[in-house]
């Protein structure tokens, strides 16, 4: 049951009380369960909570922990929710069978590969909680090895053509490959946006071993390599659903001897500071998780996380309000715009964005994710 979703989205500001809901109840999760349920008995309006928490991809995961504990949903909320569980398991074992296949063929090729996000991260951190909403399959390859990685695929019927695949390699960090279903992102390199390129060889030769619950021996990404994506991938998506934030949340949970310093280092090394310490704010501030991360910033970084903060509430409450008017139109992009260059580590990476925004907006054309 595949998902698209906005570079942003009305998550903030925005009146309405099953987000907010969700938000408290998330937060309560893994670990305080009894919580979770005491709060729920303060909910009126089931339906509107089952909505946000569909757009926010976390629908089965919280309404299976809400069953467990006893919760008396309404009779028509249950049978919904039973309904969408079927779908979203039925969709979650197309995509794992296709993963399956995929790395099959890229493993016949000699391909070293690590898949990203999808049902096997839901398996590692969900486990038997729920599902995670997963729209389509995401693999990170080297970026010498992309023809014949593009060649191995062709033979489950993902094809590109020579034009796409070219402005691909020079602009952006994945090929989409979506002429059949599910669709395959295959990145070569691993993130590219905030002015940097994290390329995928690094990542790769750090990847740890997994064995998947059909007993299959894979790659994933280390710890903090994945919670370095993870942070970055989000906020290139300004934070648009809570289950990327809760990602991040059950990667610790998962991993209580997350090794914060090497995050540091590597955070530091790649120049994505800024975006990993956002998402590490407002992982604080919308699932109660405190990291040592935060606790020391220098009062440099503190201010212009501050900054980071008050750019991104002004572009959520402009996204929320009406923008029929050019001026609020101008307000919302310059708003918007000024917030994702905030996220930039380094000044003339900030300035570079906002002056190609400019340009290719006079030109009707978007940004490539290279250029952002």
């Amino acid at each position: 049951m595949p998902t698209r979703y906005p570079d942003i989205m009305p998550h903030r500001d925005n009146g309405v009380v099953a987000e907010r809901q969700l938000e408290c109840l998330m937060a309560c999760l893994p670990e305080q369960e009894a919580a979770m349920s005491d709060l729920a008995a303060e909910v009126t309006d089931w339906a509107a909570l089952l909505t946000s928490a569909q757009q926010h991809g976390l629908e089965d995961y919280l309404f299976r922990r809400l069953t467990r504990t006893g919760v008396l949903l309404p009779d028509v909320i249950r049978e919904h929710v039973r309904l969408l569980q079927a779908h979203k398991a039925a969709w979650t074992l197309q995509l794992t069978a296709q993963m399956d296949r995929i790395l099959d063929a890229l493993q016949s090729a000699g391909i070293a590969a690590v898949p990203l996000k999808g049902p096997l991260l839901g398996e590692r951190l969900y486990g038997a909680d729920g599902f995670r909403s997963s729209s389509d399959l995401d693999v990170l390859v080297p970026y010498q090895q992309v023809h014949p990685a593009l060649a191995a695929v062709a033979a489950l019927g993902y094809q590109t053509d020579a034009a796409t695949l070219e402005k691909a390699l020079a602009g952006d960090h994945n090929i989409a490959l979506d002429n059949i279903s599910p669709p395959l992102e295959l990145h070569f390199h691993l993130f590219r946006r905030f002015g940097v390129t994290l390329q995928a060889e690094d990542f790769l030769a750090r990847a740890v071993p997994y064995r998947t619950q059909r007993g299959r021996l894979i790659q994933v990404l280390a710890p903090e390599d994945e919670f370095l994506f993870l942070c970055v991938h989000a906020a290139a998506h300004s934070f648009a659903r809570l289950a990327w934030l809760f990602d991040l949340k059950l990667l610790l949970h998962r991993h209580p001897a997350f090794d914060w310093e090497t995050l540091c280092r590597r955070m530091h090394d790649w120049q994505v500071t800024t975006a990993v310490i956002f998402a590490c704010e407002l992982l604080r501030q919308r699932l109660r998780v405190e990291t040592p991360l935060l606790a020391c910033l220098t009062p440099g970084r503190r201010r212009w996380l501050h900054f980071n903060q008050r750019l991104f509430d002004q572009a959520m409450r402009r996204y929320n309000r009406p923008r029929r008017s050019l001026g609020a139109k101008l307000g919302f992009f310059l708003a918007a715009h000024l917030y994702q260059s905030s996220l930039h580590d380094r000044w003339p990476s900030r300035l570079r964005f906002l002056g190609l925004t400019v340009l290719r907006t006079l030109q009707r054309r978007q940004l490539a994710p290279g250029e952002a």
